[in-house]
């Protein structure tokens, strides 16, 4: 006996068998959990990442920088008075801008400091060195030799250590800007995805339980988005201390840095034309367009007011120094520094401050309170899901 197959019969097609309920709260549940995992992985990364430039910025580049200008400061006033008959202040420079390079050394952060760095000690010995020979053979030529060194090695190297580190400070800041907007998207969507997987797990059990709220995932859900503001508010406070470091405070005091430098490196020149008359007008050039310089550095100040008492000391320092300029005497270079140090610390203090805060204090300890808050979470969940799930069990 034969089958006849008809044509066109309509054909059987396997469905899959849908979810049952427990299948789908446990699904829900697991998401919840992943979607939590995701969150914590993201607000821990942001937070890492805020502190990393806070910490490129305030600790790796900037102490570099002051470094540098402590180097140039010392050696500039070292120039000043290596004819002097008091060989003290000579030497007091000396050691001074040996600690700096030193402190600069232990600061090694980039592989542009590292020559520099080599340059610089070596060239303070070769450069004492000179020094001393010019005073015992009493010779302007080895003197000329010597203010050579300074001029052709030891102060280039001086800036170059500070464009070193001031352009890994530029472009880590730049970074930033980008790097917290993306801290910051990832936070949301994490958030998002989070409350996405409570609310949905809810209004699954609110139709298919008659059950309208659920304690625990409501308390999740609050939980969840208590974190993502909380954490939000952290990334805030972090990029508001970063702009106080960087742009309010640290730009004044690289100004202000520059000013002492180039102001002793203007008292060196009067102390080169009164040692080498045949040279004089060359030197008497180099004072005037350094202190049109420091005028600049000090107008940079100015324009950048921004803390409780730093007008009334950055007026007295530019007003100081428009008195070193028409006296030319060590005692108005004096008061111009000493009114300077004074718009200085003001400046050092806001800086520390926002460091302090942006790196150990707006985002500390994220690595531990954020498992904490999002097993936290997980747990309220579980708490939740666990009785509906048990119903289906027994």
């Amino acid at each position: 006996m034969s089958t006849t197959v008809l044509q066109g019969a309509p054909q059987t097609q396997a469905v899959a068998p849908a979810l049952t309920t427990p299948q789908i709260l446990k699904t829900g549940l697991v998401g919840i959990w992943i979607s939590t995992l995701l969150l914590m992985t993201a607000v821990i990364a942001g937070a890492r990442s805020h502190r990393d430039e806070m910490k490129v910025i305030g600790i790796d580049s900037a102490p570099s920088i002051i470094h540098s200008l402590r180097i140039r400061t010392a050696l500039a006033d070292m120039d000043a008075h290596a004819a002097s008959e008091s060989r003290d202040v000579f030497e007091d420079r000396r050691k001074e801008a040996v600690s700096a390079i030193v402190d600069a050394a232990k600061n090694i952060t980039y592989k542009d400091e590292r020559e520099p760095i080599e340059i610089l000690a070596l060239g303070l010995s070769t450069y004492t060195a000179q020094v001393q020979a010019a005073r015992d053979r009493h010779d302007i030529a080895a003197w000329r030799e010597a203010q050579k060194i300074m001029d052709d090695s030891l102060l280039p190297n001086a800036d170059a250590l500070d464009k070193a580190n001031r352009n890994e400070l530029d472009k880590a800041y730049e970074a930033q800007k980008g790097a917290s907007r993306l801290a910051l998207t990832m936070l949301i969507l994490g958030g998002l995805l989070t409350g996405a997987a409570l609310i949905s797990v809810q209004i699954f059990t609110a139709a298919r339980m008659r059950r309208v709220v659920n304690p625990f995932l409501f308390l999740a859900t609050v939980g969840a988005w208590i974190f993502v503001v909380y954490a939000g508010q952290r990334y805030q406070a972090s990029d508001y201390h970063l702009k106080v470091a960087k742009k309010d405070a640290f730009e004044s005091i690289h100004s202000l840095w520059q000013a002492r430098a180039t102001a002793y490196s203007a008292n060196g020149d009067l102390a080169r034309a009164a040692l080498d008359p045949a040279q004089r007008t060359s030197h008497e050039a180099a004072f005037r367009t350094r202190t049109g310089k420091v005028r600049g550095f000090l107008a940079d100040e100015l324009r950048n007011i921004t803390f409780e008492g730093e007008e009334e000391a950055a007026r007295e320092t530019a007003k100081r120094f428009d008195e070193y300029q028409s006296a030319k005497t060590p005692a108005a270079l004096k008061d111009f520094d000493d009114a300077l140090d004074k718009t200085l610390q003001i400046n050092e203090r806001a800086f520390n401050e926002a460091v302090n805060r942006g790196y150990r204090q707006d985002l500390a300890n994220f690595e531990i309170t954020a498992p904490i808050w999002a097993a936290a979470i997980c747990l309220l969940a579980w708490l939740g899901m666990r009785p509906r799930i048990r119903e289906y069990s027994m």
